[in-house]
């Protein structure tokens, strides 16, 4: 069974993750560690650095800069579909695994190879945000608006690993096992463009359609989904909120992390110390540090990372229709500091 693992590096910080993502497989991911890389800078512009392209070909990841994303150049989520339909039609593999750049492995991870009659597997996404929990839900409408585009038949609810709510199905988009011949990708990126043409987004924005549009479109194949287990993707930052059940504290016990803006900002150490029961002598854990300070991942103040959480309050509000310029006078109030 051959597969394949997808990622996009543009200049800039992914270049920094994509970097250390590929290392972390190399190093860690036991009889998959060798598996095939690609990187795709799937939009036009400058390059990568040089430095990145030489230690991507000493870990032997195959890099392209090909203007897959033309229709929706200012839109950069949409190089996930638009990168994964064309890796279907042209990467011959069994299984592509799309992967974000802002993920770490530690141990081989086995459930990406698919089992028969499994066409994909993903994991649910980790809290509510855009997802809805039925009719009754304010965020309902979009959910109906882009299960009619995808074709959705079905009703499929999932659990989110944060306060165990029961939604619409809703996953995250930044960790995806299918088996190529299914056609997933390119479904996606059809439904994705057509949302996009009929300017439909999520009440908050359009920052999640990409990610709703591959949920529904799942939906709408009526696939066996499949789940990966609590140790894959897991969301770092997000530890303290997760239940019980979806907890792990020791690094040798993760197969991947996902630790979305942590280690932007240059108080990363001490966000790490905040998360409860982690265990931090591990050695895994330590190649992790020294890792993030080889590729000189921090680079912004904590101010930056307050701002995105003004920024969050102000698109909550947007959907109760309540336009406040939080951010504005926030600025002006760090200004002033």
């Amino acid at each position: 069974m051959s597969i394949s693992f997808l990622i996009c590096t543009e200049p800039g910080r992914l270049e920094g993750q994509s970097l250390l993502l590929a290392e972390s497989i190399r190093k860690f991911c036991g009889q998959l560690k060798d598996t095939p890389i690609y990187s795709f800078h799937p939009r036009v512009g400058e390059p990568i650095s040089l430095q990145t392209r030489k230690s991507f070909e000493t870990l032997g990841v195959i890099h392209q800069q090909i203007p897959i994303n033309t229709k929706f150049h200012d839109y950069y989520l949409a190089n996930k579909p638009l990168v994964c339909a064309y890796a279907e039609k042209n990467i011959d593999a069994n299984i592509l695994v799309f992967i974000d750049s802002d993920k770490c492995f530690f141990a081989e991870p086995e459930e990406f190879l698919l089992p028969e009659g499994c066409n994909v597997r993903i994991r649910p996404e980790y809290g509510k945000g855009i997802g809805s929990i039925g009719s009754l839900d304010r965020q309902d409408a979009y959910w109906k608006k882009i299960y009619e585009i995808a074709g959705v038949k079905r009703e499929i609810f999932v659990t989110t690993p944060i306060a165990n709510k029961r939604i619409r199905g809703y996953w995250n988009s930044g960790l995806v096992a299918v088996r190529r011949n299914a056609g997933i990708f390119q479904a996606w990126q059809e439904n994705f463009e057509k949302a996009m043409h009929l300017q439909i987004a999520p009440p908050q924005g359009v920052y999640f359609l990409e990610q709703s549009l591959l949920s529904a479109t799942i939906s709408a194949l009526e696939e066996n989904i499949s789940s990966f287990s609590s140790a894959y993707s897991y969301p770092l930052p997000l530890h303290n909120q997760l239940s019980k059940a979806a907890t792990v504290n020791h690094f040798e016990n993760l197969v991947s992390i996902h630790y979305f803006n942590l280690f932007y900002y240059y108080d990363w150490l001490q966000q790490l110390n905040r998360l409860k029961g982690i265990e931090t002598y591990s050695d895994k854990y330590q190649w992790l540090c020294e890792a993030v300070s080889r590729h000189k991942m921090p680079y912004q103040s904590t101010s930056h990372r307050q701002m995105l959480k003004v920024r969050s309050i102000e698109q909550k509000l947007r959907g109760f229709n309540i336009n406040i310029p939080l951010s504005h006078w926030f600025k002006r109030f760090i200004s002033q500091v």
